[in-house]
């Protein structure tokens, strides 16, 4: 009797402090006066998101915040033994999305899991960032979608890119984390996040001055990324030798697509979980891009503690550390790219 009350009580207690979360998004809804929506299937929140703070002349702030049910990592309570104890379980809860458009970084959203651990996600463009910074240097631009066509200044618009990882990010994040985890403010008071990078997409972007110059060259590249890069390359240059015990798959495929009625195709490279691709944008930009999303792949020279000593070893890379040693193997400087 005395397990089953306390085992009601947790529950309890987890289950208000999901509905506190839910409340606190609801009640930012409405005193900014956006919209709080309730999906009961996928959209594309992203444009929804932008045809919203379009519609309503959003400049700057909450845009709106789309609630979904998804699948959660979470936990369960279970029994062994007479004794209770708390076990990782995966279970479905409600997610809730909130998109904002940043001072800094533009149109952003943040992933918020309304169940313990209450896990967060936050995305965001470095090509918004980076169009929101040369604006402010009075440095002009052409950019159309997720891509710059023409920068008046090249070499000071790599200068800016490049300080795009050391800016700091804990302190960011914190601010988007507070805002939307009402806990952090008196239940979790003097707790934070530990962030660490879950995606990184990297990418070079190559300009040409006209759509000619970019058609003659691109074929050439489709063909021999095709024919001269097997396994044993799409391997080394994503950290990795290829062995005999390998388990995984090494995939490389050729599609064609097309944009503004423009045709294009990529060529993409990949290696279970991770990926190098190249496609054209607009017929104007060769994009190479690189794509993370198991840092774990990737071997790091760094020190590690081993009976009571420190010794220099390749260990796997951490996330946390993903976006710096990443960035590190792909940049080669000087680079006219963004």
């Amino acid at each position: 009797m005395q397990r089953a009350t306390e085992n009601r009580s947790r529950q309890t207690l987890l289950m208000e402090n999901a509905q506190r979360v839910k409340d606190h998004a609801l009640a930012m809804a409405t005193q900014q006066n956006r919209l709080y929506v309730y999906l009961h299937g996928k959209i594309r929140m992203e444009d929804s998101a932008k045809e919203m703070a379009k519609r309503d002349g959003i400049s700057e702030g909450l845009v709106c915040i789309f609630s979904i049910v998804q699948p959660c990592r979470s936990f369960a309570f279970r029994f062994e033994k007479g004794r209770p104890f708390v076990q990782s379980a995966k279970r479905k809860c409600l997610y809730l999305y909130f998109y904002f458009i940043d001072r800094e970084f533009g149109l952003m959203h943040v992933q918020l899991q309304t169940w313990f651990p209450m896990q967060i996600q936050v995305y965001l463009n470095g090509h918004e960032w980076l169009a929101r910074k040369l604006a402010a240097n009075r440095v002009g631009y052409t950019k159309l979608d997720n891509a710059f066509t023409w920068i008046e200044d090249m070499d000071r618009a790599q200068r800016f890119a490049n300080h795009f990882q050391g800016l700091d990010w804990p302190t960011i994040l914190d601010k988007y984390a507070q805002r939307v985890v009402p806990q952090l403010g008196d239940l979790l008071d003097g707790r934070r996040y530990y962030w660490v990078t879950t995606q990184s997409e990297y990418s070079t972007d190559v300009l040409f001055k006209n759509r000619q110059g970019l058609s003659e060259l691109y074929p050439q590249l489709i063909s021999h990324s095709i024919q001269c890069f097997g396994a044993q390359e799409v391997m080394n240059f994503l950290g990795r030798k290829l062995y005999g015990q390998f388990q995984g798959e090494i995939v490389s495929d050729l599609s064609s697509f097309a944009c503004r009625r423009i045709g294009g195709c990529r060529i993409k490279h990949r290696v279970k979980e991770n990926w190098i691709k190249m496609y054209d944008k607009s017929g104007l930009v060769l994009r190479v891009e690189t794509v993370i999303n198991n840092p774990e792949e990737f071997r790091v020279r760094k020190g590690v503690r081993r009976e009571g000593q420190t010794r220099m070893e390749w260990v796997p890379c951490a996330r946390g550390s993903l976006t710096c040693s990443v960035i590190k193997k792909c940049r080669c400087w000087p680079m006219p790219a963004i």
